[in-house]
């Protein structure tokens, strides 16, 4: 599943970026690795809202057999949202920004209600991994973070930055600090360190694309004949070379599993 915004709506607060522009490069790449282009599901846009999303993570469910392989891409803006389950130990959750999601938190108008926080991701991708079962893999990549300005700056060109500094507050719900504890049953990389901001790359073709996208889009390795180690090791090298100001993937995953190869 592809899921790629770049023109968020005005009102949203959101500025336009080019996550729309990642699906296609992806999906190239995807198709090269041999997945089959009706097994693969695009949301762009407008047509990536939180209910999209959702529907298709159900979708995939009744697809999904044992042994499979499923990847999840998001390329899109992302922002730190208050923790309402105390399973965080800075007080905040992350969260994907679908088309609809809001930036500010406005009491009665919008509440948070479109955010895709991490602990909904974590219980849609336990439902994935109970299918695909102990033999399958899923990767998700993120090329969102929660650390950017959320504005264009310009020197000799634009700059974009996906994600904003400024975190979804929700009222009256104290951060919790009380951290539980939990193991990751899939493979998750991030375009950058949750202190970092994530920069688009300047294709030489003059378009702007996730830099995590881009490099990840133009590996030419079978990603089913490489470690996962070998390819994030060769991907760090290629974002932090791509981007124009310190910028470093991150990632998490079952020590077990982060020796074996990655499809």
């Amino acid at each position: 599943m592809l899921v790629g915004i770049g023109d968020y709506p005005e009102e949203s607060g959101w500025n336009r970026i080019h996550g729309n522009n990642d699906v296609s490069i992806i999906k190239a790449n995807l198709l090269r690795q041999g997945f089959l282009e009706n097994n693969i599901i695009e949301l762009r846009d407008s047509l990536a809202t939180k209910k999209n999303i959702l529907d298709s993570f159900g979708l995939l469910l009744t697809r999904l057999s044992s042994g499979d392989v499923v990847y999840l891409h998001f390329s899109g803006h992302g922002q730190q949202i208050t923790d309402l389950n105390g399973d965080e130990e800075d007080g905040y959750d992350e969260a994907w920004i679908p088309y609809d999601a809001k930036k500010v938190y406005v009491k009665g108008v919008y509440e948070g209600e479109s955010h895709l926080a991490d602990d909904e991701l974590n219980a849609l991708l336990t439902q994935l991994r109970g299918r695909v079962g102990i033999k399958g893999k899923i990767i998700v990549v993120a090329d969102a973070c929660h650390s950017g300005s959320g504005s264009r700056n310009y020197t000799d060109d634009e700059v974009f930055v996906r994600g904003t500094s400024e975190k979804f507050i929700i009222p009256h719900q104290a951060p919790s600090t009380d951290k539980k504890s939990g193991s990751t049953e899939w493979l998750f990389v991030a375009a950058c360190k949750s202190y970092q901001s994530n920069y688009e790359y300047r294709a030489p073709n003059g378009d702007y694309y996730g830099v995590l996208s881009y490099v990840i889009a133009n590996d030419i390795h079978f990603f089913d004949q490489c470690r996962y180690l070998d390819l994030l090791k060769n991907w760090s090298r290629d974002v932090s070379t791509k981007s124009r100001y310190p910028q470093d993937i991150d990632n998490e995953g079952q020590p077990s599993r982060r020796n074996s190869f990655m499809f």
